[in-house]
């Protein structure tokens, strides 16, 4: 990631205007009598403590969730239901949580489809992207490229800029992570080498056996495509909106 790695991604960003047109994640934007910024965020959980979940409504773009156990933190888009209640849906359209009128929250997981009611435990600090030093970026891109040889089964190439702030070094590691996550999940994908780059908003696409990812990085989680995202794209699941 010197010299060459910088100057490779910067020609995969000129070069790639197509990218326009790919896969990209909506930026959730408030709508008028739904979600409400609030100072901070809130650690919930489920009345047997099965499922525990910080649910962050800080932000002025998007509202954002992560479970115990679970290293993603999902970006929920908020829709207006019945009786004044919240509905908010992760990027594939899947209800994760429910905020009634009063302020009670439902959870909804692969093993809870029906719901389970969620009490409030603690106020926490808001959901961010680490900050990332260039030394510490290194480290983690050799840990990323080994569990990618892991789990998908095959060497994966990352490309990054070499030079950048350390928050935007902490998006740009989120996004390979998911990433690996997206490629784990895509079964007999034939993707070798990931590029990414920094730009106004989230997008990915595939082309041969590249998948090409820009970050947005003042956008924080929400600047950064999905694992979802990730592998729905390589698996062709996706026709993504022309933006």
């Amino acid at each position: 990631m010197g010299r060459g790695a910088a100057a490779v991604a910067a020609a995969l960003a000129l070069a790639t205007p197509g990218m326009a047109k790919a896969q990209q994640p909506r930026d959730p934007q408030p709508v008028q009598g739904l979600y409400q910024p609030s100072s901070g965020a809130t650690r919930y959980a489920t009345p047997d403590g099965s499922v525990r979940f910080v649910f962050d409504r800080s932000g002025s773009r998007a509202a954002l969730v992560q479970f115990e156990g679970d290293p993603e933190v999902h970006v929920l888009r908020p829709t207006m239901a019945a009786n004044g209640s919240e509905i908010y849906r992760t990027e594939d359209g899947d209800v994760m949580l429910r905020v009634n009128a009063h302020g009670s929250i439902t959870v909804y997981t692969r093993t809870l489809r029906t719901g389970a009611a969620a009490s409030e435990e603690a106020r926490v600090d808001p959901l961010a992207p680490e900050a990332v030093a260039f030394a510490q970026m290194q480290q983690r891109f050799r840990q990323l490229q080994a569990q990618a040889r892991r789990r998908v089964g095959q060497t994966v190439t990352f490309v990054v800029p070499a030079q950048m702030s350390a928050q935007a070094a902490g998006v740009v590691v989120d996004a390979a992570q998911r990433a690996v996550e997206g490629l784990a999940a895509a079964p007999m994908t034939a993707v070798r080498r990931v590029t990414i780059t920094i730009g106004s908003a989230p997008r990915a696409a595939v082309r041969g056996d590249q998948l090409y990812i820009q970050v947005a990085p003042h956008l924080g989680y929400a600047g950064r495509p999905s694992s979802n995202t990730i592998r729905n794209i390589v698996t062709g699941q996706v026709q993504g909106p022309e933006q």
